[in-house]
């Protein structure tokens, strides 16, 4: 990693006897060509720094004395080895030699890191390579965040076994680990994790025992992500953890899954197929008040349940953005998404719009559940025919298009949840139908519902072929 020499130096350079207007020139070409950049203070070029790769940021010690040490200061260090590989060159030599200057980067770097990311090869995990870096990302730099994967330089090598010694990842400071493409035969190394906050396991090859006591071994966990591989399908994964905020699962060969929390706002399903939701069990208070109407109604489980919430800040909560990169469900085609969200919540209403823009063009069926509020509203607020564009507004920039929308629990007297459908039957969005579930609703609602829908059909329809259903 060392930049070009300048070939145009003091000697190579013949000497010529300048004018007076030149000599005037190149004053000031100096004045101009001063390194202002080189006199920021450190935190100003380190955000310089922030816009480069980790190779890049280090080349840097080499402009001048200023900048030697400014890398070493970075709060992320990044490596990816195989955007490093020659083809020209024999790929052992240069696997040993890239890992050599990855161990220098990490010791050479000062102070604690936020977060780190290495995308390695086979060899690193086998020599214990991997373990070195773990060690001292952990245990030494402190790191937060911890990025770790493995990758194959062809697709007949297999993901190798992931050796490491027990309590390596069990460090205050660490609080979020990935891991990707590795074999698990034991959970040593997750001993005593009541660290973690977010463990994402990828691609991961492991037994269904091991995977349980992972998941035991971290009972501080708010994020769960698992996408397993090559399981045994004998035996039954569980979840139980009172602390979990969100569950994502690509478990294909798992057949048995149990989730017991009690926080749980998001849960994620992807590449399982269940038969009338025999095969998994859900114990999640909120999201089992809707989320067993649903299993009544579609005999299927949606790939997303989302509670939306957010905190007394008004922050989203954990998972929000998950649930909003699309390319965590990549081989979805059709997706059915059921949210629970507060109509009288601007900041709900905006992360439903936020998930209805992430999912614009691959949501086949959506199932909206409006949460009971018993604020009534203030006396001199518009009526139902007057406020179809409260939404609207809100909606009008989403260019999703969906199969069909299901509004449960909907309040035919609430303004907010009329208006909502309105701005859908207006804009167009479904393609087919919007259904109205009333089955659930007592006697005392259905009229209320009866009169909101008789509205919605007068109302001019993007779309003249939708049809407006009751279930």
């Amino acid at each position: 990693m060392s930049l070009p020499q300048n070939p145009f130096t003091s000697s190579t350079i013949p000497s010529m006897k300048k004018s007076p207007s030149l000599e005037k020139e190149d004053n000031q070409m100096q004045i101009e060509n001063v390194d202002r950049i080189s006199k920021l203070p450190d935190d100003m070029l380190l955000k310089i720094l922030k816009s480069l790769s980790t190779e890049k940021a280090v080349q840097t010690s080499l402009l001048s004395k200023r900048w030697e040490g400014v890398w070493k200061q970075m709060p992320y260090l990044f490596f990816d080895m195989k955007n490093a590989l020659k083809v020209e060159l024999p790929l052992a030599e240069q696997s040993h030699f890239i890992a050599q200057l990855i161990t220098k980067i990490i010791n050479n770097h000062n102070g604690n890191l936020e977060r780190c990311k290495i995308l390695h090869m086979t060899p690193q995990t086998e020599d214990g390579t991997l373990e070195t870096w773990i060690r001292s990302l952990i245990h030494v730099k402190h790191t937060k965040y911890l990025e770790l994967k493995g990758f194959r330089v062809n697709h007949r090598e297999r993901a190798r076994v992931l050796h490491l010694p027990p309590n390596i990842f069990s460090h205050p400071m660490l609080t979020s680990l990935l891991l990707s493409r590795y074999t698990f035969e034991s959970a040593h190394a997750f001993n005593n994790c009541n660290n973690l906050i977010i463990l994402k396991l990828y691609k991961i090859k492991v037994a269904v025992d091991v995977l349980n006591t992972v998941i035991a071994s971290c009972p501080s966990l708010k994020m769960l992500v698992l996408e397993i591989f090559q399981s045994s399908r004998s035996g039954c994964l569980k979840i139980h953890n009172d602390n979990l905020k969100f569950v994502h699962l690509t478990c294909p060969e798992i057949d048995n899954i149990e989730v017991s929390a009690a926080l749980l706002d998001i849960f994620s399903v992807h590449g399982i197929e269940l038969e009338s939701g025999n095969n998994i069990v859900l114990d999640a208070p909120r999201l089992l008040q809707f989320g067993r109407r649903l299993w009544k109604i579609l005999q299927s489980l949606p790939h997303i349940i989302y509670n939306i919430s957010c905190d007394t800040q008004g922050n989203e909560k954990i998972g929000h953005e998950f649930v909003m990169n699309i390319e965590n469900y990549s081989m979805v085609v059709f997706a059915i998404l059921a949210v629970n969200v507060d109509m009288m919540n601007p900041k709900e209403v905006y992360m439903l719009k936020q998930v209805l823009d992430a999912w614009a063009r691959d949501l086949q069926v959506l199932n909206i559940f409006f949460k009971d509020n018993d604020i009534h509203k203030k006396e001199g607020e518009s009526s139902i025919d007057g406020i179809q564009n409260k939404w609207q507004n809100c909606f009008l920039s989403v260019d999703f298009r969906v199969r069909s929308v299901c509004l449960h629990n909907f309040n035919g007297l609430d303004e907010d949840q009329f208006a909502l459908a309105a701005s859908f039957v207006i804009q167009g969005k479904m393609m087919q139908s919007l259904m109205i579930e009333t089955f659930s609703l007592p006697a005392n609602k259905k009229l209320a519902v009866d009169i909101a829908v008789e509205k919605l059909m007068k109302l001019p329809k993007g779309n003249k072929n939708l049809n407006i259903q009751y279930i």
